[in-house]
């Protein structure tokens, strides 16, 4: 299989993006000039242009009279996703850590209320990166026979589908995602260290295997401001004969 390589002037936006994210650069602090970024990194005027074009229609740098370009004074998301394939699911698994709060059985009414089939085991916890406020409350259900005991889901430095591949043999062949806005209750709020009735996005995944099996089921609430997805369409032109 043949990997997507991101043009020059994204993985050049990301890094920058990823700066300003993390706090490395701060909000007034000033960006290298084109040049400069050319010059640093061996790359175009045009691809340096491009990069910066893409952090400005994101709204996270802006031109000051007599300052230059520098890092817009705006709140931006915690951690930013990117949306589309399988391997950007798993990276927001392995950078955001889940922090086990409790686990146990799923009950018969959870199993059906989530449209599920079996015996599936239930955690519940906070999705952190580093010691900034949680990302997210999750709670995932993995079938039963499949699913890693408390020990095991503590030290994991990975997804828990990629460890149910890995030990299990059983692969994820395919993986639905939902996103719905909805406001927090009391208990979901006091979790997330927000007010009740705080906005949130949910983002509901399912996990298949091969025979079309759920084996994953999870449901996240991100508080606004925290979290964020991002797309790119590629428009794709055809030229007449």
């Amino acid at each position: 299989m043949t990997s997507k390589t991101l043009p020059r002037y994204r993985e050049l936006a990301n890094q920058l993006k990823q700066d300003i994210l993390s706090g490395k650069m701060k909000p007034g602090d000033q960006l290298k000039t084109e040049l400069e970024l050319c010059e640093i990194h061996d790359i175009s005027r045009h691809t340096a242009r491009e990069a910066l074009r893409i952090l400005s229609e994101e709204g996270l740098i802006a031109r000051r009279r007599g300052a230059g370009t520098v890092v817009a004074d705006l709140a931006a998301p915690a951690f930013a996703q990117p949306i589309g394939d399988f391997d950007s699911i798993l990276k927001y698994a392995r950078d955001a850590h889940f922090e086990l709060g409790s686990e146990r059985p799923a009950t018969p009414d959870e199993v059906s209320k989530n449209g599920l089939n079996g015996n599936y085991h239930v955690y519940t916890g906070l999705r952190r990166q580093d010691d900034a406020p949680p990302l997210a409350l999750t709670t995932i259900y993995a079938l039963s026979e499949l699913a890693p005991d408390q020990g095991t889901l503590e030290q994991l430095d990975t997804s828990i589908s990629e460890w149910i591949e890995t030990t299990h043999a059983v692969p994820v062949n395919r993986v639905t995602q939902r996103m719905e806005a909805v406001a927090l209750n009391r208990t979901e709020a006091k979790a997330l260290k927000v007010d009740a009735g705080s906005p949130a996005l949910m983002t509901i995944r399912t996990y298949y295997d091969s025979t079309d099996r759920i084996i994953l089921y999870s449901k996240s609430l991100h508080p606004a401001g925290r979290f964020a997805y991002e797309m790119q369409l590629d428009r794709t032109r055809t030229t007449g004969s």
